[in-house]
């Protein structure tokens, strides 16, 4: 009995083990595993066009989104598993668009049949008879009705006077009210102004803020594609505009490192080009920086300092 129970303890345990693994490597996959994305695109005879891609862990899990400008369904995203189409936004367009020219031509008939069949007899109307209720309608409405003179009710005047009194007291009272509450506002206003700049200028604010800019530089540069190029195609009328625009495209070489390419043109107006670039970003930078956010004694401060109750 007992090496049974142990037997059956021990089936537990493993299957509990090979289930805890498997949440953990799961895990793991969603932390470290990056999402790749890549996009191209140009601008040509006067049509833009571009195509962005999303996937993850080997193309498992892949999204798709395609530009078309002058198309009939310009936007196409459609999201695929294991190479299988879970969604996309055309096919349910089609769908809608058969089923609601199925339901036109099912109302079409409908009408159709109805105007086949005949109407009978007791529906018919003796167009003299219409004629004749017209005439007779337009006789009566056109028949005058005497007019009498309603007397005017006779109002006292130390009664107008009275109600003048206490009306114009009352917009008095209502001007006082806003002014009071006008001039308390001010007051509230002023001292959170106050008290807000006091908070800004202490040290734990400076960290805190200082924090926030180094975590959001980082979590930029992790989102920025790694590899990037722009060709264009330039031209302007004036070559001084084409000059000007080359100078500064050399002064910021250091930076762009020839992924930038200018095709110039300096007689005539020109603007086209194409475009790609491709990164990767993981979900471990967003905790990472959660993280850091989250435990910052700095941040936590500011926080309870911008969340003060006003007496």
């Amino acid at each position: 009995m007992a090496s049974i129970l142990l037997t059956v303890l021990k089936i537990v345990g493993i299957a509990f083990l090979v289930i805890l693994g498997l949440i953990v490597f799961i895990l793991l996959l969603v932390l470290f595993v990056p999402v790749r994305y890549c996009g191209k695109g140009g601008y040509y005879d006067s049509t833009f066009s571009a195509k962005l891609n999303f996937s993850w862990f080997l193309h498992i899990v892949s999204v798709w989104g395609v530009f078309q400008k002058g198309q009939e369904q310009e936007f196409h995203v459609y999201l695929k598993i294991f190479g299988i189409t879970i969604y996309d936004n055309l096919r349910k367009r089609k769908h809608k668009k058969q089923e609601s020219t199925k339901t036109k031509l099912e109302h079409n008939n409908e009408i159709q049949a109805a105007a086949q069949d005949e109407v009978p007899e007791q529906f018919i109307v003796d167009e003299k008879e219409v004629l004749d209720t017209e005439v007779y309608l337009d006789i009566e409405m056109n028949i005058e009705t005497p007019e009498f003179d309603v007397p005017a009710e006779k109002q006292n005047i130390l009664q107008k006077i009275k109600q003048f009194f206490i009306n114009f007291v009352k917009f008095l009272k209502n001007i006082k009210f806003t002014f009071n509450k006008v001039c308390d506002t001010i007051v509230k206003i002023k001292d959170n102004i106050k008290y807000y700049l006091e908070v800004l200028r202490l040290e734990s604010t400076k960290r805190a803020l200082a924090t926030c800019q180094q975590q959001l530089v980082y979590v930029l540069r992790k989102l920025s594609p790694r590899n990037f190029q722009v060709n264009l195609h330039l031209g302007f009328d004036d070559p001084a505009v084409m000059g000007e625009v080359l100078a500064v495209w050399g002064m910021l070489y250091p930076i762009h490192l020839g992924s930038i390419d200018i095709q110039p043109e300096f007689d005539k107006v020109v603007m086209e080009g194409d475009f790609s670039f491709r990164g990767r970003i993981s979900v471990f930078v967003f905790v990472r920086t959660a993280c850091v956010l989250f435990f910052n004694r700095d941040i936590k401060g500011l926080l309870k300092q911008l969340k003060r109750e006003e007496a």
